[in-house]
């Protein structure tokens, strides 16, 4: 894992072309599946990572108001696509956004 943060994450759908000035970082299948991972209350919960700086999955349930499997399971999801990155901390495992932002390419519907 690495330990510094990248600035931007660049996010695409598969079977796009993609753009060589924005090497692709992430690739989702479907509009449909980045929609599902990037659901407003994920959105709401990277924001609370970048923000507080959870050291526990059970202090980021606290701060975000979510049961803890339900958190858990979002984290694995959101690992799953390199958007965090979990490590042992005194507390169980420690959050951290692996990107400052992301970039979303969708090319239009010809």
């Amino acid at each position: 894992m690495r330990n510094v943060k990248q600035s931007r994450c660049v996010i695409s759908i598969t079977g796009q072309t993609p753009d060589p000035e924005y090497p692709v970082d992430i690739w989702f299948d479907s509009l449909k599946s980045l929609a599902n991972v990037l659901s407003k209350e994920n959105q709401q919960l990277l924001k609370v990572i970048a923000e507080q700086q959870p050291q526990s999955i059970t202090e980021l349930a606290a701060l975000t108001g979510r049961a803890v499997s339900n958190v858990s399971r979002t984290l694995k999801t959101l690992c799953k696509y390199n958007l965090v990155e979990m490590t042992k901390s005194q507390n169980g495992l420690a959050v951290k956004l692996r990107y400052q932002s992301m970039l979303l390419l969708i090319q239009p519907l010809e």
